[in-house]
């Protein structure tokens, strides 16, 4: 419990985290909310899809930081990790249950605060009230993000760690954010095939957040509600099935940690 403890309020205390996360990602919805919301019809449905869609992707953009903070806190922890694994009672399983703990505990107060955010901002400038449909669900798709970017945080540290070295560490910490831009954006206005939506875990944290938030159904084209529309349950069970994955693979991989200095990771 210590060890949980602690690393979750690590987490929690990562200023860094907190300005990427959230100050920045409010400047995207103060854009959303009075820059390019100016050709919108002005009806409550309208506005309220349009809300939704701007939290679904900045949300999915929030979350993603936690993945880049979970991957440089572990760069810097691999020494200690393995001293640790070898000499005293800590185990993978135990420190992956910190990092799963401390991820859902910082991605659920991610998820609130965007949702809080979008609430203020849309609903000053349109003059309505947008809150979320389900607040509960909001949470719940958020922890369950927390928990993939940990995972995917872990296996893509360990990976260059183990086997690819640490000069290559620059490139992996922004690859969940160069996803998250890619896939994020592309659901708005492409209509991409639904069966790489249910299999895609960026699409599909970004379909649960915009259900969530609207209470209507996620289309394969977000900004089109004449798509077609998308079952919560294959966006779930897509989600799952990374989560699963990754966390194992993961505990897996700190089992074959290799102690590294960080100064390995000098460019010059």
């Amino acid at each position: 419990m210590s060890l949980i403890a602690a690393y979750t309020r690590a987490v929690l205390t990562n200023g860094s985290l907190w300005f990427w996360g959230v100050a920045f990602m409010a400047l995207w919805f103060v854009l959303g909310g009075y820059v390019f919301s100016g050709g919108l019809a002005p009806t409550p449905s309208a506005e309220r899809l349009y809300a939704s869609a701007w939290f679904a992707v900045i949300a999915l953009f929030s979350l993603t930081t936690l993945a880049m903070a979970i991957a440089t806190s572990l760069t810097y922890g691999t020494s200690a990790l393995g001293f640790g694994f070898r000499y005293t009672r800590l185990t993978p399983v135990r420190y992956t249950t910190a990092l799963l703990v401390a991820a859902g505990t910082m991605a659920f107060l991610l998820g609130l605060l965007m949702a809080g955010l979008v609430s203020a901002l849309f609903g000053a400038h349109f003059g309505t009230r947008i809150v979320p449909a389900d607040l509960l669900a909001v949470a719940g798709v958020s922890v369950l993000s927390g928990a993939f970017m940990m995972g995917l945080a872990t296996v893509l540290v360990l990976v260059v760690v183990n086997h690819l070295g640490l000069r290559n560490l620059s490139f992996v910490e922004f690859l969940p954010l160069l996803l998250a831009y890619l896939f994020g954006f592309s659901q708005l206005f492409l209509a991409l095939p639904a069966g790489f939506l249910y299999l895609c875990p960026w699409n599909d944290m970004e379909s649960l957040l915009f259900q969530a938030y609207s209470g209507s159904p996620a289309r394969q084209v977000l900004t089109d509600g004449s798509s077609a529309a998308l079952a919560w349950p294959g966006s779930v069970a897509g989600l799952l099935g990374w989560v699963v994955g990754l966390v194992g693979l993961a505990a897996v991989l700190l089992r074959r940690i290799r102690p590294v200095s960080v100064q390995e990771g000098r460019q010059i």
